[in-house]
């Protein structure tokens, strides 16, 4: 069994797996650790109700874009699964990166565009719905770029930090087209205005690569805008299943990553 580990910058997702096609899942905040002890003890009562033990792991690997919990990362999973992690990042192999440095690409894209060229093709437009919104283009095997904008509860916080009297709202799908109340004139802003950036950039990249590229969505709040957002294939593991292809396809890298 493998254990998979997702740091993103809000939450932080741990997921086994035997296969790369079905994973058990848990979801927490990534602030919630300082330690690889305050890590074993959200973690370990998780897997013990799947009657998951220590034991049954024998391969741990990990996606991370806080540079500042890697060293809590590697040190739980040698204090007490006694094993060295694999560290997701861009290396030439099946895929070709080219950008001018593949180092800075995060490392959540790098296992997106890894996940997608196995799961659904050599030519794939990704996009991740997180903390930021990423698009990522791969065309035939090799990555060709891609493009970063705020999350949608990034720009909520903005606009509550920002501002004297905007709330802090919750994420829904709207249903109006122009809003009635605060909450609703900003959900319909952030999710609706999104969604058309999104929809208009991937008409630019299809323009200029081609128009029959399939986009896959991914991402923890690309359920609050999927819906609005051209794409073919809506795949919540895929993040999981590019990690899980990382470590069949090279091994990876056991000692923890330092800065690009």
């Amino acid at each position: 069994m493998i254990l998979l580990i997702d740091v993103g910058n809000t939450h932080t997702v741990f997921g086994t797996t035997d296969d790369g096609k079905t994973f058990k899942k848990w979801r927490f905040s990534t602030g919630k650790y300082e330690t690889e002890d305050e890590l074993f003890s959200h973690i370990i009562p998780l897997m013990e109700k799947e009657k998951i033990s220590l034991k049954d792991i024998k391969n741990i690997i990990v996606c991370s874009v806080v540079p500042s919990l890697n060293h809590i990362i590697q040190r739980f999973a040698e204090k007490y699964f006694e094993k060295k992690p694999i560290w997701v990042e861009a290396e030439d192999g099946v895929i070709r990166w080219n950008v001018k440095a593949p180092c800075e690409i995060g490392a959540d894209r790098v296992a997106n565009v890894i996940g997608a060229y196995h799961e659904h093709g050599s030519s794939c437009l990704i996009l991740d719905f997180g903390t930021a919104i990423t698009i990522d283009l791969l065309i035939e095997g090799t990555y060709e770029g891609g493009v970063i904008m705020p999350g949608l509860l990034t720009m909520v916080h903005a606009l509550f930090t920002g501002t004297a009297k905007l709330p802090l709202v919750d994420l829904k799908p709207p249903i109006e087209t122009v809003g009635k109340d605060t909450e609703s004139n900003i959900q319909i802003g952030v999710i609706k205005g999104s969604a058309h950036a999104v929809n208009g950039l991937i008409e630019d990249i299809k323009r200029e690569y081609g128009k029959n590229i399939p986009v896959v969505v991914t991402g923890g709040q690309s359920k609050f805008i999927a819906k609005y957002v051209i794409h073919d294939v809506h795949d919540g593991d895929l993040t999981l299943k590019g990690m899980f292809w990382f470590m069949k396809m090279k091994g990876g890298r056991r000692a923890c990553p330092e800065s690009c």
